[in-house]
This record gives C-alpha cells, sequence and structure tokens, in this order.
C-alpha cells in the first residue's frame, strides 16, 4: 500500500497509512521502513523522514542515501554532508547522490569538490552518472580545464564511447567555448540518440553557426531517430540567430505538419525574435497575439530586446507593460526601458524609470567579465582598478587604444547609454569590463597559445564587438566571448556571428 501511494504520489494517503500502522502496534521490517521513509522523502516532508530514520531499529545503504538524497535535493547540505560523515556508506550510490545534488542545487562548485574527493580520497569507481554530473558542473561553469581533464579520465576507461557521458562532453565543450571538440565527441560516439542531436544542434546554434546547425538537422533526419520539441527550439534558435527568416518559417510549418510537434512557449518566442531581430515588430507582435496560450514573459522579452535594437518606443513600452503586469519586480525589463528611451535620448524618460526602479528597491545588474588563467578565475567590473597588475592592464589598454585607431577604429558612443560628454563616453568605452578581461589575457597568455576565453553577464555592445574583431586582427590571437545570449568567435577581424546579433 504504501508502495503504491508513492507511485501514485499521494503522500496524504500514506500518511495515513501510517498512522494505521502506528495505531495497530504492527511492526514493520527493514524493507517496509525504507519504503516509508521514501514515502516521506518524495512528499518533501524531511522533518518526518528524518523522524522515521532516527526510530527505525536498524538501517542499511538504502536509509542512508534515500535520506541523504532528499537532504540534497532540497538544497539543505549541511544536514546531507552530516549524515553522509556518520554513515558508513564511501560507495558509488552515494557519492553519485551528493554529486547528483549538489548539481541540481546550482552548487557546482561543491560538486565538483565532491568529485574530486571520490578520486583523490576514497577510491571511489566513478560512473556514467559521477562524470555526467561533474561535467554538467563544468558546463554550468564554463570551467574548460577542469572539463577536458575529466575527458582524459573517461578516456582511460571504456566511459569515453558511453552515450551518456558523451552527450555530457558535447554540452561541456559547447558551453564552454569549444565547439569543434563539441563535434569531436559527437563524431566519436558509438551512437547518438535525441540528446546528442540535439546537443550538437543547439552548440552550433548558440556559436552563431546556424548553417552547421542545419547540417546537422539534415543528417538526424537520415537516421532512425526522430526529433523531438527540443530538437525544433535549437533548429529555430540556429535560425533567429542567423537572421534566416524564410528557413525558420519553414522548419516551424514543418514542425507541425511533417512531425506532429505542437509548439511551444519556447518555439514562439524563437520566432518573436526572429521576426523582432529582423526589425518585423508588426508581424512579432501579431505572432504573440495569436498564439493558442496566454503569452509568456519570455514572447514579451525578445520583442523587446528587438524594439531596444530598432528604436521602436511605442512597440517596447506596451511589452515592457505586459511584463510588468506579470512580474512588477522584473529588474531587465526596466533596464531595457531605460536603454531603449537613452538610445532615442529621451533623457528625462530615463530618469523616470531609473526613480521607479529606486522606489521598487531593483538595482541594474553590473556589467562584469572573468577570465580564467591557470586554474585561478580573475573578474572585472567596468572602470575597474582593483586588480594587483591593474598597471599593466590599464597599459595594455592604451596600447590597444592607440593601435585600433592607426587601423582606422572610430568609436561608437551612442553605444554608452548615458548623457554625458563624447570624450567621456570614449574614456568610458576603453573601460568596459570586457576589454579589461582581453587586456589582461594578453598579457597572461602567450602569442601564439589556445584563444583567449572571456565570458560576460550582459550582452556586448556594439563598440567592443567591432574592437575585438580589430584586436584579434592586430595581435593575431583567436578571442572568444560568450555573453548572456552566445558565444562570437573573434578571429582575424571577423566574428563568427556576421556582425548580426
Amino acid at each position: 500500500m504504501l508502495q503504491r501511494c508513492i507511485q501514485n504520489g499521494d503522500h496524504l494517503t500514506g500518511r495515513a497509512h501510517h498512522c494505521a500502522i502506528l495505531k495497530t502496534g504492527n511492526c514493520l521490517d527493514l524493507f517496509a521502513h525504507n519504503v516509508l521513509l521514501n514515502l516521506y522523502v518524495n512528499g518533501k516532508s524531511l522533518t518526518d523522514a528524518r523522524k522515521v530514520f532516527d526510530e527505525m531499529p536498524e538501517r542499511n545503504t538504502i536509509s542512508f542515501v534515500t535520506l541523504i538524497q532528499g537532504y540534497a535535493q532540497s538544497s539543505d547540505f549541511v544536514q546531507a554532508l552530516d549524515l553522509f560523515s556518520r554513515s558508513s556508506i564511501t560507495n558509488d550510490v552515494s557519492w553519485n547522490t551528493m554529486i547528483v545534488g549538489f548539481v541540481h542545487a546550482g552548487d557546482f562548485d561543491s560538486a565538483l569538490s565532491f568529485f574530486k574527493d571520490t578520486l583523490e580520497c576514497h577510491n571511489v569507481q566513478p560512473t556514467e552518472v559521477t562524470y555526467s554530473s561533474a561535467l554538467c558542473a563544468c558546463a554550468s561553469l564554463a570551467a574548460l580545464d577542469p572539463g577536458t581533464q575529466i575527458h582524459c579520465l573517461t578516456m582511460k576507461t571504456t566511459y569515453d564511447k558511453n552515450t551518456v557521458v558523451g552527450n555530457a562532453l558535447i554540452d561541456m565543450y559547447a558551453k564552454c567555448g569549444s565547439i569543434k571538440d563539441a563535434r569531436l565527441v559527437f563524431n566519436g560516439l558509438t551512437k547518438n540518440d535525441e540528446v546528442s542531436w540535439n546537443a550538437m544542434i543547439s552548440g552550433y546554434s548558440m556559436h552563431g553557426l546556424g548553417g552547421e546547425a542545419l547540417k546537422v538537422f539534415d543528417m538526424m533526419q537520415e537516421t532512425d531517430v526522430r526529433p523531438n520539441q527540443m530538437t525544433f527550439v535549437g533548429v529555430l534558435s540556429a535560425c533567429s540567430n542567423g537572421g534566416l527568416l524564410s528557413k525558420g518559417e519553414a522548419y516551424f510549418k514543418s514542425m507541425i505538419h511533417d512531425h506532429g510537434i505542437e509548439p511551444c512557449v519556447e518555439h514562439y518566442s524563437c520566432m518573436v525574435w526572429l521576426l523582432g531581430r529582423l526589425g518585423h515588430l508588426d508581424r512579432a507582435l501579431k505572432l504573440i497575439k495569436e498564439m493558442p496560450f496566454e503569452p509568456s514573459l519570455m514572447a514579451w522579452r525578445a520583442l523587446l530586446g528587438a524594439c531596444v535594437i530598432h528604436n521602436d518606443v511605442e512597440i517596447g513600452k506596451l511589452c515592457a507593460k505586459h511584463i510588468l503586469e506579470i512580474d512588477p519586480q522584473d529588474e531587465s525589463t526596466h533596464v531595457l526601458l531605460s536603454n531603449m528611451y537613452a538610445r532615442t535620448r529621451r533623457w528625462a524618460n530615463v530618469a523616470t524609470v531609473r526613480r521607479s526602479m529606486k522606489t521598487k528597491g531593483l538595482n541594474k545588474e553590473p556589467g562584469l567579465s572573468w577570465i580564467e588563467n591557470q586554474g585561478t578565475v580573475h573578474y572585472f567590473t567596468v572602470d575597474d582598478a582593483s586588480h594587483p597588475d591593474k598597471k599593466m592592464i590599464y597599459g595594455m589598454l592604451e596600447w590597444l587604444n592607440m593601435k585600433t585607431r592607426q587601423e582606422s577604429y572610430s568609436p561608437d558612443r551612442n553605444a554608452v547609454l548615458r548623457d554625458i560628454e563624447d570624450d567621456q563616453k570614449e574614456r568610458h568605452l576603453w573601460v568596459h569590463s570586457e576589454r579589461l578581461a582581453l587586456a589582461f589575457g594578453l598579457i597572461k597568455t602567450p602569442s601564439g597559445s589556445s584563444p583567449i576565453r572571456i565570458i560576460k553577464n550582459l550582452r556586448i555592445c556594439a563598440d567592443c564587438h567591432a574592437v575585438m574583431k580589430l584586436i584579434s586582427k592586430i595581435v593575431k590571437r583567436d578571442i572568444i566571448v560568450r555573453d548572456m545570449n552566445r558565444f562570437h568567435h573573434f578571429e582575424n577581424g571577423l566574428c563568427s556571428c556576421g556582425d548580426y546579433w
């Protein structure tokens, strides 16, 4: 009866059965106690689960793992670690439970720390779950070096050809900016399932390589693996990132008529961004209104972003109105609205939006860029003077400023959305966080070495994009920047996005 309650998600009836057991004085054996423990863990009643655990006359590995998993999935890592340290279980299941729990809760650093402990201190043999979870943590942190090291470990076992681990490797390399390595893993897998194909399509899409993404989709259709909803999210994203309107519309129709897949909010949002980014704002608005369900924040945000690019204040205000009706505390909408007013030099409106943010207790997320060097991550904010190597960094920036101007660089002052003098705008552009990170990377890495990889939490501005292209040609270095939307590969004066982002 308890098992049936767990299967049906009927935790209330399960609790009633437990009460009946207590009233009749029936004794439960170890198996039944573990089922009861699982009932409360599944129902998120961890206090009751702990009470059952503490009152069990005997416990086994399943008892400990069940409760540890409950704590980990609820992000109560203090209790999970305490119970883990008190148990006598340092086996694969228990360690995997902790690693998966950390990943599930978004604590990726702890997940990697635990993974390292399993190898160095406890002689636990990693499984496909261990490897895939650790690689997921690397992907989320965009930590290429640890990810590459884990890949090397899998190559010493049979897991390098394992589909689950291979899929995690494809995702890790793609999200860490090494799309060529992602393709090598994809090509080397014994079997590619739908996750493999989707990861490769999405990887090419986020790197601005829409043509490659669509080629992979064509290859997929020649196999017995059927496209699913996630496949078409990747395909439509590739079209929207590349401005491929006719192909995007064709794939959207094909998804419905040829594959029998009903569009969800992600598909509609891709189409809204595709239309909006190309300047078809009225058509994008019409598509939102024709959705067979209530328009989501994602769709309205996509259109608002397009309005900012094309300076359409009226439709932009309408988008912001709908978003703030759903989520009045949405910080990004206030910022985009302010940016839209600033691009059209409506400074009074900018001030009004900023006062509204202050009243609501909202703060604009500061621009932040970071770069890894020899296992240490270095963070930079705009006009940052806190780094120990600041003199060398600013010296490199001065040299880069001089060299880019010799290559006919002209600052795009419109990229500075502040009401200040032109000379102040030019100085402000040269201390953007991604330029500081680039200067540091050029100082610390030898010429001719691997690409300089920078991560930025916001969208890269038009002026920084132009400068990165020039610098890649001047210093003859590949530069990879991952902003909040996609990757930009700068090589010999060109960018993989084709200046469309």
